[in-house]
Parts: C-alpha cells; sequence; structure tokens
C-alpha cells in the first residue's frame, strides 16, 4: 500500500468495523439490551466494511457486497483467510436473502446463531486487523 488514499480508506473503514463490532463483543459477555435484529444488522454492517477494508489494503475496491461473495473476493487475494471464516460468512449469508424466489426473505438468527456469528467476526477482526494495522509499523 503506496498509496495513501489506500492506506486511509483501509484504515478509515476498519475503524468504522470496530465500532460496530464493540456492542457485539459486549453480547457475548452479557446479553445485549438490543434485539438480535438489531445486533444481526451491526454483524452483517461490520463483516461488509471489515472484508471492503481489507481488499482495499490491497489496493481493490470491492465489487461485490453480500457476505460470499465478498469472502470469496477477499480469499482470491489472501489466502490467509479460513474456512472457519468462510462459515461465518454462510452463516450471515444463510439470514441475509434478499431474493423472494427462496421463499424466506430476511431471517433473524437465533441467539446461538448469532453468538456464533459474533465469535466469528471477532476471528475475522483480529486478523484483518494484523494485516492492517501490522502496515502501520513498518
Amino acid at each position: 500500500m503506496n498509496d495513501s488514499y489506500w492506506e486511509d480508506h483501509a484504515r478509515g473503514i476498519f475503524a468504522e468495523a470496530k465500532g460496530f463490532m464493540k456492542p457485539l463483543k459486549g453480547h457475548l459477555i452479557k446479553k445485549s439490551r438490543f434485539d438480535n435484529v438489531l445486533l444481526f444488522n451491526l454483524s452483517v454492517l461490520s463483516f461488509e466494511k471489515m472484508f471492503v477494508a481489507l481488499l482495499a489494503y490491497y489496493e481493490i475496491e470491492a465489487l461485490n457486497h453480500t457476505p460470499l461473495a465478498l469472502f470469496k473476493e477477499a480469499r482470491d487475494i489472501d489466502n490467509g483467510l479460513t474456512d472457519e471464516m468462510k462459515l461465518t460468512a454462510r452463516l450471515i449469508a444463510s439470514h441475509e436473502s434478499i431474493c423472494s424466489l427462496d421463499d424466506k426473505g430476511y431471517i433473524t438468527p437465533t441467539d446461538e446463531e448469532l453468538c456464533e456469528i459474533i465469535k466469528g467476526l471477532v476471528l475475522m477482526s483480529d486478523f484483518i486487523a494484523g494485516r492492517i494495522e501490522a502496515k502501520e509499523t513498518v
């Protein structure tokens, strides 16, 4: 990342993702006062921003916005993304259908599913922080 535009873009978007992660991490410790609909929406926003930030780290503008497509796009660039992380992307996607053809639409995750999503997001956040924030010290 030689261009400061991409560095600033990656850091700025990742900072937004980390902000969305604060109430999610808190929910793992103590059940949140927010309902699962809001927490899931924060999860989706955090996921999307983390992966847009990771792609920006590699000076690539994201072409997708759905969880699995974003994950695949990023994994084509960074092979450090794991199958466990892909399962989190798949779990998010399973609740975020925007197509009426599958006859389900949006579905709010259960408490257990939401906790699994958040744990996966924490893992992803730590990984992506290692990429983006490591560059700052070089």
